[in-house]
């Protein structure tokens, strides 16, 4: 009977010790939500972007939009640690690093790379590997307060989401921190960093320019070095030789005509290595489907199949050369090498391995149109 009352005391205590005595109100911290890095010689520099909170939580309600506001801050340092020091000097608040989903990389930090900065950010336990990651030429600055559309926040413009416009218009395919590194690290693989900029004029707002981010292309690394950098244009054939390629429009011309306009998806790629002379060649073997979604004049299914085929050669043809110009291997076809025939690329040299216009010796495409609207009935 008297284990009853201390039990009771026991279960009363327990209540009045279940809340969480350390807890902060979210107003009293500052999410960073994007981090940019770069290089001023000879110090480390880091940018913060800072959203408004109760903006962001009051967005569902079109009468609440009054615009998200954005603050950047800048942090210098001797390392990236110390840069990122530097933004607790006037923080004001507790800065809360781990809400982070997008890293964007000045040109002069990404000639640096590594340096300091995969250390610093791998060490940093609150950064996660997840965060999209965008190189950029233009200020940090002036991409961190690119506005959304409709008053909305920072993170619903594709260099916090770029996931939907992905699946929408596939073309450059893009990358979260830890395939960044995993494809930096990785013997035999190209990275592709998208490249974002700002585009000033394409849309308005009220008849005045609404400037909104736009992908620009990619650099190119290798090796752990920087190949170059490649135009969007460039880098066109390469959503036929990646199976993430979601929706995809092609133009579909022949002899300067326009036959029309097909959404491809769905690329089922493989290529075949073999041995010429000693060096490697490779064969493209490419699978994809798709649907009409604009026909001129009375083409047939066939002779728009056909001449689909090889727009899509021609491209991949196009960027492959594109990337060997800046000796850079964009299609992954040393890779290809490197997880068939391991034995063969470590012997080889790097004369060997070199690509040229001969390295590319087949592309074969199998094209299935999944329905073609009026396109019968024109036959």
């Amino acid at each position: 009977m008297k284990r009853i009352p201390i039990m009771a005391a026991l279960l009363v205590g327990m209540a009045l010790i279940t809340g969480c005595w350390d807890a902060q109100n979210v107003e009293k911290i500052n999410y960073i939500s994007a981090i940019g890095l770069d290089y001023e010689k000879p110090n480390y520099v880091v940018y913060a972007q800072l959203l408004e909170f109760s903006a962001i939580a009051k967005q569902e309600s079109p009468e609440s939009r009054g615009g998200t506001k954005t603050w950047v801050g800048k942090g210098i340092g001797e390392s990236l640690n110390l840069a990122m020091n530097d933004l607790y000097n006037t923080a004001q608040q507790r800065m809360v690093w781990s809400h982070v989903t997008t890293i964007f990389i000045g040109e002069k930090a990404l000639k640096q790379w590594p340096g300091g900065y995969v250390d610093a950010l791998t060490r940093f336990r609150e950064i996660r590997l997840t965060p999209w990651v965008f190189a950029t030429k233009q200020p940090i600055t002036e991409i961190m307060n690119a506005p959304a559309f409709f008053n909305l926040s920072p993170r619903d413009t594709i260099s916090h989401s770029p996931a939907a416009n992905y699946m929408q218009h596939s073309w450059i395919l893009p990358l979260q921190y830890m395939t960044f590194l995993g494809d930096y690290n990785e013997p035999a693989r190209t990275v592709i960093l998208p490249i974002l900029s700002i585009n000033p004029d394409q849309w308005e707002k009220s008849e005045k320019p609404d400037p909104k981010l736009t992908w620009d292309g990619a650099f190119i690394m290798s090796g752990k070095k920087i190949k170059g950098a490649l135009k969007h244009e460039d880098l066109k054939g390469l959503r036929w030789v990646i199976g993430n390629t979601v929706r995809s429009p092609l133009k579909v011309q022949e002899n300067g005509k326009l036959l029309g306009v097909v959404s491809l998806e769905d690329p089922l790629v493989h290529i075949d290595v073999k041995q010429a002379s000693g060096r490697p060649q490779y064969h493209l073997r490419i699978s994809l489907q798709g649907n009409v979604v604009e026909l001129f004049g009375d083409t047939p299914e066939k002779e728009l199949v056909a001449a689909a085929k090889k727009m899509m050669e021609n491209e991949i043809r196009f960027t492959y050369e594109k990337g060997i110009a800046i000796h850079a291997d964009v299609l992954q076809l040393q890779y290809a090498l490197y997880l068939q025939h391991y034995k063969d690329w470590k012997r080889m040299s790097e004369d060997q391995l070199a690509l040229d216009k001969n390295s590319l010796d087949g592309i074969d495409i199998q094209l299935k149109l999944l329905h073609s609207g009026m396109l019968k009935e024109k036959k």
